[in-house]
């Protein structure tokens, strides 16, 4: 036994599902052909008693009509044997020598007929043993048959049936390897699939993970099992591609301005340099290290965002101040290009959010309306109720986003101006970083925009954490920030 537990976890899952079948079948087969051969048996041998009752009977009757003349051993019965038996088993005639016959049967106790399976000297004999009356007392006559014809249909039939039972085993084996490897097949699918993966996983190069598994049937568990590794696969795929992507991004971005500082140090090491010299090197050194951080702050945003853990420190703020007051924030950066910022419709909104994050939303949208902006341009800012939740606007009349460009502006660093224009240095995270900000408080964010007359993004605030104050402006231009200048 402890053997077998052993040897059981080295066959694979098909071998154990089809040695399965194939004694659950033969089992049952078994337990058939063996009520089958029961009912068989006693149907052939009550055939055999009635045919001998139907011999005693002539066989009685001549021995009522002539008691006085013992001729049971001339009596023309082919075939059987015949014993009468007087009181208390006394053998009164035999139709065989008693050296031939020594049937030793027991008189039964009534005056019923009684049948048993004798073994004599002339083999084995089934007898049935039936009373009469003859001269005012009982005798007994004893008929009997050997059964080497029984038995040998008997034999036959079992013969008969274990070639059938080997047969039926060996066509369920046969089914139970069709039907378990067609039935597996998914799963081997879904082996090869998996390994193919792996080993995709597991280069150095940048092939596309995507493997799909073929679904014959999706309604069962196998197609769904499927269905599910093919999403799995599909979420797999999109995740190695963004990693790599991410990975190959960062590394460019960081690249400029490590560079750029490796330049600087180099060339102030390589001699004595005045005091204005240093002071400029370090000056753009502290530039180019800001920038760094803006982008690895950025980063890890992202990530927390991505694990779920981007945390909100939930307070009640009024998104008209918050807005108005990233708007102020942003006014020397529009001072400098002489762009104007205008204030559309406008209420008064109570909302439920991280005043901090919604703070570096709204910059991140005024900031890029200002960067993509030509001098002396206007955008327009909008706060407002629209049907049952709140909205915000930024509309700048920059250069716009191409309409193949749009389904991945919200992508990290993904830009859909040059990269050897000025406004790239940013790091090309803040659309990412908006769009999670406003993931993370249950909204969304959208993007309309046409080329050469500039782009509108709205922010989709989520009703339940908003509550209506009394409208303060409603369809007015009013200007925030006004300069009629640009600096040059």
């Amino acid at each position: 036994m402890q053997d077998f537990r052993t040897c059981m976890p080295a066959l694979t899952l098909r071998l154990r599902m089809i040695l399965l079948f194939c004694v659950v079948i033969g089992v049952f087969l078994a337990g058939t052909y063996e009520v089958v051969y029961s009912s068989f048996e006693r149907a052939i041998q009550a055939d055999l008693d009635d045919r001998l009752l139907d011999a005693a009977k002539p066989v009685i009757a001549e021995l009522v009509a002539r008691p006085d003349d013992p001729h049971i051993a001339g009596l023309p019965i082919a075939g059987q044997v015949l014993e009468v038996l007087g009181p208390g088993g006394k053998v009164l005639e035999q139709s065989l020598a008693p050296q031939q016959l020594n049937l030793a049967i027991q008189i039964p106790a009534d005056d019923h007929p009684i049948f048993r399976t004798l073994t004599s000297p002339a083999g084995k004999l089934r007898a049935a043993v039936v009373p009469f009356h003859i001269d005012g007392g009982v005798e007994w006559l004893v008929i009997a048959e050997s059964t080497a014809k029984l038995d040998q249909v008997e034999a036959s039939f079992r013969e008969s049936a274990f070639g059938l039972w080997t047969v039926s085993i060996l066509l369920t084996t046969l089914i139970a390897t069709w039907y378990v490897s067609r039935s597996l097949s998914p799963l081997v699918d879904l082996n090869r699939h998996a390994a193919l993966l792996t080993l995709k996983l597991s280069e150095a190069s940048h092939q596309d993970v995507d493997a799909s598994l073929p679904i014959a049937n999706a309604n069962d568990e196998l197609g769904i099992l499927a269905t599910n590794f093919n999403v799995l696969f599909a979420r797999l795929g999109a995740v190695v591609r963004q990693l790599r992507q991410f990975v190959s991004d960062a590394a460019h971005e960081m690249r400029t301005p490590l560079s750029v500082l490796r330049g600087e140090t180099q060339y102030l090491l390589s001699q004595s340099r005045s005091v204005e010299e240093y002071q400029r090197t370090l000056r753009t050194i502290d530039g180019e290290l800001t920038v760094m951080i803006h982008i690895i702050e950025g980063l890890f945003t992202l990530s927390m965002a991505d694990a779920g853990q981007l945390k909100l420190e939930t307070e009640t703020i009024y998104l008209d101040e918050v807005f108005e007051e990233a708007c102020g924030i942003a006014a020397c950066s529009a001072r400098c290009k002489g762009i104007t910022i205008q204030r559309m419709d406008w209420q008064q909104i109570k909302f439920a959010g991280d005043q901090a994050l919604i703070r570096q939303l709204f910059m991140i949208l005024i900031e890029n309306a200002i960067k993509y902006s030509p001098p002396n341009t206007t955008i327009r800012v909008g706060l407002e109720w629209v049907e049952d939740h709140p909205e915000a606007q930024v509309q700048d009349e920059g250069v716009g986003i191409a309409p193949e460009h749009l389904p991945y502006i919200f992508k990290r660093f993904y830009r859909a101006a040059p990269q050897s224009s000025e406004e790239t240095r940013s790091g090309g995270l803040g659309l990412a970083i908006a769009e999670a900000i406003m993931t993370t408080h249950s909204g969304k964010i959208t993007c309309e925009s046409e080329v050469g007359r500039g782009s509108t993004f709205t922010l989709v605030f989520p009703a339940a954490e908003a509550l209506s104050e009394t409208p303060i402006v409603q369809a007015a231009a009013v200007p925030l920030t006004v300069h009629t200048s640009p600096t040059a």
